[in-house]
């Protein structure tokens, strides 16, 4: 009976193991349609990626440790990297650590990655939706001092898809 409850739970980690990232069908060339979206919170500096000249994305797979995808955020001035990332690190007294999670479905991906420490923690979210004529893509910059949201940028932007 240990032997079949075995084999199960191997079958199980197996099967989640190959699962298909949510990330997957992004893959490809973007360019934004229409003007970004900030929203700025408590006197933040909303200056994240250039977003606000951004003019299209690439989504590309990882090539460093932990890294399932790269995507490339490309503006005006410059083109900048966001690594979509699994992980997690705590410090000896479980007291502070840094972290980063994908999780999605069909038609939507997003992945969290950040730092806490006991009552704060700074966080940057990407989220990707499909739309009938491409995605969406959003962002959200936040910091949370004593549980409580101390400032955050919100990031949106309409995306074409790109014939390759």
């Amino acid at each position: 009976m240990k032997f079949i409850a075995a084999v199960f739970l191997f079958i199980i980690a197996g099967t989640q193991a190959h699962a298909a990232d949510p990330f997957d069908s992004f893959m490809g060339n973007y360019v934004i349609e229409g003007k970004p979206r900030i929203k700025e919170v408590n006197n933040n500096y909303c200056l994240l990626y250039s977003f606000s000249g951004l003019k299209g994305i690439t989504v590309k797979p990882g090539e460093a440790k932990f890294e399932s995808h790269m995507v490339h955020f490309i503006s005006t001035h410059k083109s900048v990297r966001h690594s979509v990332m699994n992980y997690e690190t705590r410090n000896d007294r479980d007291s502070a650590g840094s972290f980063a999670v994908t999780y999605g479905g069909e038609g939507w991906a997003s992945n969290i990655r950040g730092t806490w420490s006991v009552g704060n923690k700074q966080g940057v979210r990407i989220r990707l939706k499909q739309t009938e004529r491409g995605a969406v893509v959003s962002l959200d910059d936040e910091t949370l001092r004593g549980g409580r949201l101390a400032k955050a940028c919100y990031y949106e932007a309409d995306l074409v898809k790109v014939a390759e």
